[in-house]
């Protein structure tokens, strides 16, 4: 009789998961997100999208491409057409000469994010972070074995980057840096001038920079300047999508821009990671570049307005050090609470039922911050705003 199993031998120990899955840095952002979600009456200052459907003629053409066929794999950079509907945006907007060959279409920006940063760092490198900024930053150059190096942005510098710190952090494994203008979380737009330097360091250091530019349409006070316009086109990387301008963040489609060689590069990316982005939302996409922009322009006067709102409500409380300039969020000054930004956040939640970011997610210049995004109707906007304001103030009794 064969009695090999009749006493099995314990198991080995399971090995265990991925260190660097694991050790990722994690966002507070969906730490809030999910101690809000199913509380009554929480007014919602965390989440960072439209509150606003997608335009109807966008939705409805997306159906009509989706009933003719458009519900198969695409080629991994995209549909030709789509590229090169973004090609001509591009074009347009920076004066620079795009192709169709430079496109990567991706799944959502933060597809395009993670696809820039993977094409041209490698594990060891460094790049330059904004600080405060978006925390995927350092979560993408972590899963790559990079290292994120913080460059300050200051409130009463109108959250704008001292161009001389980050010159001198640039040592020999610097690589890229990346810069987001409009800004998320402090809605700075960085002028002419900044944007230009940050050209002139490209070329002196022969480092690439990876623009965010997701927001570039929303801008309440004179024009955005794309890294594109001012800097070497053989060492831009330029972000961007659909999912802020044409209320399409479910919809996750993206774009990277770059040399025709890396977006080649890019174009392989995908394959492994995503294959290809969704063909239904590649049609969407191209409705929405294609067709009239009114909505875009109505959007942003309504982000206007709500601006307008946080400013009158927090206006002489020095609760708000900058009043933002671009996208739709605003830095709110925690400091006399004597809180930490997560403790604080997650008090306001639970005592007022108002949700914000911690600005610790942002980085260590940012802990007495919490973020509000203004992107939810204004009677509950001004009401959480209020709460929020009218908790800071009883601090100080």
């Amino acid at each position: 009789m064969n009695r090999r199993n009749d006493h099995p031998a314990s198991p080995a120990p399971l090995r265990p998961a991925a260190r660097r899955a694991s050790s990722m840095p994690r966002s507070a952002i969906r730490e809030i997100m999910a101690m809000a979600a199913g509380r009554p009456d929480v007014i919602h200052l965390e989440v960072g999208e439209p509150d606003f459907g997608t335009p109807g003629d966008i939705t409805e053409r997306a159906f009509e491409a989706v009933r003719a066929g458009a519900t198969r794999y695409t080629p991994n950079a995209g549909m030709p057409r789509l590229r090169e509907l973004v090609a001509g945006r591009v074009a347009a907007r920076t004066g620079a000469a795009v192709t169709a060959a430079e496109i990567v279409i991706t799944t959502g920006a933060i597809g395009a994010l993670f696809t820039a940063l993977n094409v041209v760092v490698d594990a060891g490198d460094e790049v330059l972070v904004p600080d405060p900024g978006w925390p995927n930053y350092e979560s993408i150059l972590h899963l790559a074995g990079a290292t994120p190096l913080r460059y300050t942005m200051r409130p009463d510098n109108a959250f704008l980057p001292d161009l001389d710190e980050v010159e001198r952090l640039i040592g020999p494994r610097t690589k890229a840096i990346l810069l987001n203008s409009p800004g998320n979380p402090s809605g700075a737009v960085f002028p002419q001038a900044v944007m230009e330097r940050f050209g002139t360091i490209a070329r002196r250091h022969g480092v690439y920079l990876i623009s965010d530019e997701i927001y570039e349409d929303i801008v309440f006070e004179g024009e955005p300047v794309s890294a594109l316009s001012v800097a070497p086109a053989d060492r831009v990387l330029l972000i961007s999508g659909v999912s802020k301008s044409y209320a399409m963040t479910g919809w996750r489609l993206g774009w990277m821009v770059a040399p025709a060689q890396l977006a080649a590069l890019g174009a392989g990316l995908q394959e492994p990671v995503t294959s290809c982005p969704a063909a239904p939302s590649q049609a969407a996409a191209m409705a929405a570049l294609a067709g009239p922009q009114d909505e875009v322009f109505r959007f942003r006067d309504i982000f206007k307005r709500r601006r307008d709102i946080v400013e009158e409500v927090f206006r002489g409380t020095g609760l708000l050090p900058f009043v933002p300039r671009g996208a739709f969020y605003a830095l709110i000054d925690i400091g006399r609470s004597g809180r930490d930004s997560l403790s604080f956040a997650k008090d306001l939640l639970i005592r007022d039922n108002v949700a914000t970011v911690p600005g610790i997610t942002f980085g260590p210049s940012c802990e007495n911050f919490v973020r509000v995004a203004f992107t939810t109707e204004d009677r509950k906007l001004r009401t959480g705003l209020e709460r929020l304001r009218d908790r800071l103030l009883a601090s100080d009794g």
